[in-house]
């Protein structure tokens, strides 16, 4: 059963993997939002991934896709034991940050973008010939960053380290936790979380969430959302930190405030 709720706050759809939301949660809560969870997405170890404390010893740089694939890679081995010649790179802060945690100091973060454009332009991915690169992920997805170190000349294999899942639900959860305030704002981080979470819920409540504002990570997110119905605002996030999030929420308010004062 869903919790009180402050009147005094604002309150949004956070579908984050709950073990990816807590920061989330607090900068929320401090910018006047109450959060009410409902993972769409659960994240599960792969058994691939226990090939990684041979393999990692065969590449020259590994790359990191997400927060993920840094924090189930090194459930495999300790960063001590990371081979002197490795050089590590990510995408996104939050994977860099996992890194630091792990007490990685140092990775071929991007300057600008946080994707894999932004990755593919750093200055030690630009001759890679004859190099070896292991790529840590989940599932495939987009392979526009193997695809193109390939081009370049390197040898590239990908490792599959931890997997998505569908979470499991009791019937008409949703609608209980929403019982008491239904959101104003729904926030998806992946498109999968998109499709799963309409997925998860009747007919009636996702036809109920399609018409409150969306906040997504990417523009490639929202044709996405107009393709599952969506036809209330879209607001993208600059960053899909958590920070940068909650910094979008805070832009689309002082706009809605201008305009609707």
């Amino acid at each position: 059963m869903a919790e009180p709720l402050a009147t005094c706050q604002s309150t949004c759809l956070v579908t984050r993997p709950r073990h990816q939301s807590d920061r989330l949660v607090e900068l929320l809560d401090q910018a006047g939002w109450q959060s009410l969870l409902f993972p769409s997405i659960e994240i599960i170890a792969s058994s691939a991934a226990e090939s990684l404390p041979e393999r990692i010893h065969d590449y020259d740089i590994a790359l990191f896709v997400s927060r993920n694939a840094v924090d189930y890679s090194f459930l495999q081995f300790p960063p001590g034991n990371l081979p002197d010649k490795l050089q590590l790179g990510v995408i996104g802060k939050g994977s860099l940050q996992a890194l630091q945690r792990h007490g990685v100091e140092s990775a071929l973060l991007p300057a600008d973008q946080y994707n894999s454009e932004g990755l593919l332009a750093a200055e030690a991915l630009q001759q890679v010939a004859d190099k070896r690169i292991l790529i840590l992920r989940g599932q495939p997805g987009r392979n526009l960053l193997g695809d193109t170190l390939r081009l370049r000349g390197a040898h590239v294999d990908y490792l599959e380290v931890y997997r998505r899942t569908l979470p499991e639900y009791p019937d008409q959860y949703l609608e209980q936790l929403t019982q008491q305030r239904f959101p104003q704002l729904a926030i998806f981080t992946s498109a999968e979380g998109l499709r799963n979470t309409l997925q998860l819920v009747s007919e009636n409540m996702a036809q109920q969430l399609r018409r409150i504002p969306w906040l997504l990570i990417s523009e490639r997110m929202r044709e996405t959302a107009r393709n599952l119905g969506h036809n209330a605002s879209i607001i993208i996030a600059v960053s899909a930190s958590d920070e940068g999030i909650v910094e979008a929420i805070e832009q689309w308010q002082q706009s809605n405030k201008k305009h609707h004062p």
